[in-house]
């Protein structure tokens, strides 16, 4: 994807060192409340807006400065992290099962994002005193359709 299309959304790392653009539409923007989201971002859970990686654009002054990070997940799967090498910021992280999809770390987008309506995804992890909304979509665990 090029940077010469007008960006839907962007966004940066803490030091700004990490910049990105967002070309497509996003497909989804859960809460997860794991146990590694929690560990992850150091609070009780994790805004993850969902596009295709088809759309994203990291730009070559960027990927100087972006590092991988890999683990294993509780269903025996893999998930894989960038990030800022410099401030540590985490960018997104992807499944090597469905590499069409990124989940951007929301916190990082220039934009607010208003996540009223998110689905709540791993609920049953949820830290008690954390409220999932009245009618919104909520599992406990993943969505059938492992688009997170």
């Amino acid at each position: 994807m090029g940077s010469t299309l007008k960006p839907k959304l962007t966004g940066r790392c803490q030091c700004g060192k990490v910049t990105y653009s967002i070309h497509s539409e996003p497909h989804s923007l859960n809460v997860c409340h794991c146990h590694e989201c929690q560990r992850q971002s150091g609070s009780a859970f994790a805004l993850t807006l969902v596009v295709p990686s088809a759309g994203v654009y990291l730009p070559p002054s960027s990927q100087k400065h972006i590092g991988h990070f890999e683990r294993r997940t509780d269903s025996g799967g893999t998930r894989g992290g960038i990030f800022c090498t410099d401030c540590g910021v985490r960018i997104y992280h992807s499944n090597p099962k469905a590499p069409q999809w990124l989940s951007i770390k929301a916190g990082t987008l220039d934009q607010k994002v208003d996540f009223s309506d998110a689905t709540h995804i791993w609920t049953k992890r949820k830290l008690e005193g954390v409220a999932v909304p009245e009618g919104v979509e909520a599992w406990e665990e993943e969505p059938d359709d492992g688009v997170v």
